[in-house]
């Protein structure tokens, strides 16, 4: 009889199911666009908080404001912006109204930062070169989304 040590499997492992052979998910990528909803939205959700809880701050980093309401209520909607993107990003499924309502706020206010502020003001000239930022990532996005659509699709057995 032949003898059999332990250092010799004495049977093949078993074969990995369809649950076993997906990648976890740590190694799934999220979509660009998802990206860009989440970085969008970190941002949005902290500068607008931002007058919503320390005012008088805000006012010393942008410029003294008549009426104390309208940075607030600003504020309030970016942050509610910001909140949206961030949970469609961290979904990883951003629809494609959240998308243009990302790449068209950014393009608001980068608009409105330069028609009113100018050049003359730092913290605006700032928040508009950010804002142009998302709107040429949400571009981006689009057209890398675009072109891995027309990827053909990989070998499933190779």
């Amino acid at each position: 009889m032949a003898e059999v040590t332990i250092d010799q499997p004495t049977a093949r492992p078993p074969m990995p199911g369809p649950r076993e052979s997906r990648p976890p998910p740590a190694r799934v990528r999220r979509p660009p666009a998802a990206r860009v909803a989440i970085a969008q939205g970190v941002y949005y959700l902290a500068v607008g908080l931002w007058p919503v809880l320390d005012l008088k701050t805000f006012m010393l980093a942008t410029e003294p404001k008549l009426e104390g309401w309208l940075p607030k209520g600003v504020g309030a909607c970016m942050a509610n912006i910001g909140a949206a993107l961030l949970a469609a990003g961290t979904r990883g499924k951003v629809a494609r109204e959240l998308r243009l309502l990302g790449a068209g706020t950014a393009l608001t206010f980068a608009t409105m930062d330069l028609w009113h502020a100018g050049f003359r003001r730092r913290m605006y000239l700032l928040n508009c070169i950010v804002q142009l930022g998302l709107a040429a990532a949400w571009g981006f996005a689009e057209w890398r989304e675009n072109q891995d659509a027309h990827r053909l699709p990989e070998a499933a057995f190779a």
